[in-house]
């Protein structure tokens, strides 16, 4: 639903005898067309940031050249920066942000595979998203839910379904404590704590506390990681 009215989108040309390129409004009486619509079919829709999101196979928008995804204000039709390198199948809104799942392995310039952000100015990646394509997206108890062909997520096994957990890490790993400093004595006193005597928790970060970077929750490969780094002078944890 958008400014009061029905979208329909899909393969169709006509709505209701009216000309209406995969895109239509319906406004409780009559179809209307939007503008001249696409040139392909529309399989997605959601409204962001006051104006109606469309993606689909379509690779022109109302004229406007656009792989992908377009936005009408009610008016016209606009591009999202450079769109995508391919196609998208699902839309929504989740942390004030546009997220798209498709085919594409580019959203504008960036790298992004088949699950990407837009924060109104720019694209961004969602980690290392999916290897394959992501056909639907929702938003279940404050978290992003992705589903598709895909049997990765973030590089974790995760077949067909998988969250996304917003990054709590910024920076270099091992700021355990949350004290904003980076990995000292007092982030591996934390550790030793949680390991040794069951006090506390790993941190408020699971990416703070997994110093080594081998993808697993805080343990005594962490622990020794970072007495390595504190007092043998050894690696740094890396960046999140």
């Amino acid at each position: 639903v958008y400014n009061n009215q029905l979208i329909a989108g899909g393969c169709f040309i006509t709505a209701g005898g009216v000309s209406a390129n995969y895109i239509a409004s319906w406004d409780g009486t009559s179809w209307s067309a939007l503008g001249s619509g696409m040139n392909f079919i529309v399989y997605a829709l959601t409204v962001y940031d006051s104006q109606l999101i469309a993606g689909g196979f379509f690779s022109t928008a109302g004229g406007v050249t656009t792989t992908g995804i377009a936005s009408w204000d009610g008016t016209s039709w606009s591009n999202l920066g450079s769109g995508m390198s391919s196609f998208v199948y699902a839309l929504t809104v989740y942390d004030n942000q546009l997220i798209v799942g498709g085919v594409f392995n580019t959203a504008g310039s960036v790298t992004a595979n088949r699950i990407a952000s837009w924060d109104g100015t720019s694209w961004s990646a969602l980690g290392s998203g999916t290897n394959s394509f992501v056909s639907a997206l929702t938003v279940y108890n404050n978290q992003l839910i992705a589903g598709g062909g895909f049997t990765s997520a973030g590089n974790k096994f995760s077949a067909y379904l998988a969250q996304w957990t917003k990054s709590c890490c910024v920076g270099d790993r091992g700021d355990l404590n949350g004290d904003d400093v980076d990995a000292n004595i007092l982030d591996l006193t934390f550790l030793v704590d949680f390991i040794f005597r069951g006090s506390g928790d790993a941190g408020q970060c699971p990416e703070e506390s997994d110093v080594n970077g081998d993808g697993d929750s805080a343990d005594i490969l962490d622990l020794t990681f970072l007495v390595d780094f504190i007092f043998r002078g050894g690696p740094p944890p890396g960046p999140c």
